[in-house]
């Protein structure tokens, strides 16, 4: 109820684990000077088709404790939260998610257009979600770490402010090793996972919803008239 009370409300207002910060000294200790900026890359994926005439809003993520900052989040094996020192996301984790969102729906060409809460465009549609896991589990230090996302997403027709479909996204994926090159790339997969099944679910809701101007396909090429003896 807390979630559907949230979205509500919105619709009514349309490297390794040495590399690890705050560990205290030893393999933990970072000396970098400044940061190294990472960015996530909207995963590729197939069409969401027919393509729905109306617009869908983005809205930024919430996120759980821990996870509303640019850090690349580390969860240790005695629990503790902590981050990889030297090194960032392009952006908070809730800027940095409604983005991918944003960019992975546009380009699966879905809805007519796809825009953010922020801007200027009222749309049919809003999705709203919640950031639950984004980081690199670490069973032990040393071992290369399970990367886990999950999202927590609620679609919601506007006019009416109806809630229309609560989704879950989860991935899961194994770093290959210990680099930080390799977490980024296990990010990658398990954020496409994620991402895939909110994108899928979001698409089916509002195609199901039937209350918009429709879903329009792209026209067949037009027939021509055989050719007479």
């Amino acid at each position: 109820m807390k979630h559907r009370s949230r979205l509500l409300a919105a619709l009514a207002g349309l490297c390794s684990a040495s590399l690890l910060a705050g560990c205290g000294g030893g393999l933990f200790q970072s000396h970098q000077a400044a940061p190294q900026v990472y960015e996530l890359r909207p995963p590729a994926a197939g069409p969401l088709a027919p393509r729905i005439a109306a617009t869908l809003v983005v809205a930024r993520p919430a996120v759980r404790p821990g996870l509303d900052s640019d850090r690349i989040a580390v969860l240790l094996p005695d629990r503790r939260v902590d981050a990889f020192a030297g090194s960032r996301w392009s952006a908070p984790v809730p800027v940095l998610v409604q983005s991918l969102l944003i960019e992975g729906l546009r380009a699966r060409g879905g809805f007519e257009a796809v825009v953010a809460e922020r801007g200027a465009f009222n749309g049919r549609y809003l999705l709203q979600s919640e950031v639950r896991e984004f980081a690199a589990v670490y069973a032990s230090e040393g071992a290369a770490p399970l990367v886990r996302v999950q999202l927590h997403a609620e679609l919601g027709r506007v006019a009416d402010r109806r809630l229309l479909v609560t989704l879950d996204g989860r991935g899961e994926k194994a770093a290959t090793g210990n680099r930080l090159r390799d977490v980024l790339a296990a990010f990658e997969a398990a954020y496409a996972e994620a991402a895939d099944a909110i994108a899928a679910g979001t698409h089916a809701a509002a195609l199901a919803d039937g209350s918009g101007d429709g879903a329009q396909q792209e026209p067949a090429a037009a027939q021509r008239p055989a050719a007479g003896p």
